[in-house]
């Protein structure tokens, strides 16, 4: 008999790939006219959050957090994420951004992001930092930080498929957070984890 879950979950990822690619393709169009409107971006978030909304949220919590930094939008060259000017620095710090919906499991018993990472664009490249974000169905935003190198390893140890794609499912329930994808890990220390631009 047939595994039905596995074929959903490969044919779910297969969807949330073609997502992301034709997010970056409207990127690279909106970025040629040098104007991007979010209402074409599609729908990377609860509701109608949009990818450039998250990243908008992400940025203004930056700039709260550490005033004496400078936050943009990080050209599509690096990444369309976000890039941070600390003072003193002699580069900005990039962070590659990725934005999720907020899916409900098929038990209802909880609800998950589900973010997916080519570790050829991150590991070895200008990609400092890696956040991945999404809102709850009550409204609340998550965001988690790792370094590149971080998810490599998290990979290594915590994935049985030998391709360079990374699934994660991000559940947080009651201030704790894991991750589901094949098994449960605690991944609270990456939640809203500011400290890591510092």
């Amino acid at each position: 008999m047939m595994n039905y879950d596995k074929i959903i979950l490969e044919l779910l990822s297969r969807v949330q790939v073609l997502e992301e690619q034709m997010a970056d393709v409207k990127t690279e169009l909106a970025s040629r006219d040098d104007y991007e409107e979010d209402a074409n971006e599609g729908d990377y978030g609860h509701g109608d959050i949009t990818r450039s909304q998250a990243r908008d949220k992400a940025i203004e919590i930056i700039q709260s957090k550490f005033p004496d930094y400078v936050v943009d939008k990080a050209s599509r060259k690096e990444g369309s994420g976000i890039k941070v000017h600390k003072p003193d620095a002699k580069r900005p710090l990039i962070i590659k951004f990725y934005h999720s919906k907020s899916f409900e499991h098929r038990s209802g018993s909880y609800e998950h992001s589900w973010h997916v990472v080519r570790l050829n664009d991150v590991i070895g490249t200008i990609v400092d930092l890696c956040m991945f974000s999404y809102v709850d169905s009550h409204g609340n935003w998550n965001f988690f930080i790792y370094e590149p190198d971080e998810l490599g390893m998290y990979y290594e140890e915590n994935r049985s498929s030998d391709n360079e794609i990374l699934h994660l499912y991000f559940v947080v329930k009651d201030g704790k957070a894991i991750e589901v994808r094949e098994k449960t890990i605690d991944v609270t220390d990456h939640l809203n984890n500011w400290n890591m631009l510092k």
